[in-house]
């Protein structure tokens, strides 16, 4: 079900905003950068960065558009100024909730009709559609 769930949030979240926020457009970069905030801890940016894979300027610049849209909220550490964290909004969380009620339901409604058999099939297709579906950067995680 992880696999069906990554694939769910890359179809789904540019579907949602544009259902709630018809000007809020979300780049892959950002879903993917939602994808690691969504536990709900703040993150170091650093952290962000290296688990996306990515430059600090580069992750700076995604949490920049995301900040500009309301996503996610950026704060100073409490123990060590120079430290930025980096966690989803109140408005971001609401938007991953319904994200996490829309995607039981689709995974429901795609697997009910299945034989246990097809469903098996499935996901291990869904599996190997993911991996290779993974940016370079994720790859080896």
């Amino acid at each position: 079900m992880g696999y069906l769930e990554t694939l769910f949030r890359r179809l789904m979240l540019n579907r949602r905003l544009a259902e709630e926020e018809p000007s809020i457009e979300i780049s892959r970069e950002e879903i993917r950068a939602m994808v690691m905030l969504d536990s709900g801890e703040p993150m170091m940016m650093s952290s962000l960065a290296e688990s996306l894979g990515v430059p600090l300027s580069t992750a700076t610049h995604t949490v920049d558009r995301l900040v500009a849209k309301g996503l996610v909220e950026r704060r100073r550490s409490e123990q060590d100024r120079r430290v930025v964290e980096v966690q989803m909004s109140a408005y971001g969380r609401k938007l991953q909730e319904s994200f996490h009620g829309r995607q039981r339901l689709v995974a429901r409604s795609w697997l009910e009709p299945l034989s246990e058999e097809e469903r098996e099939q499935f996901l291990e297709l869904m599996a190997k559609i993911t991996l290779l579906a993974k940016p370079a950067s994720e790859e080896g995680r």
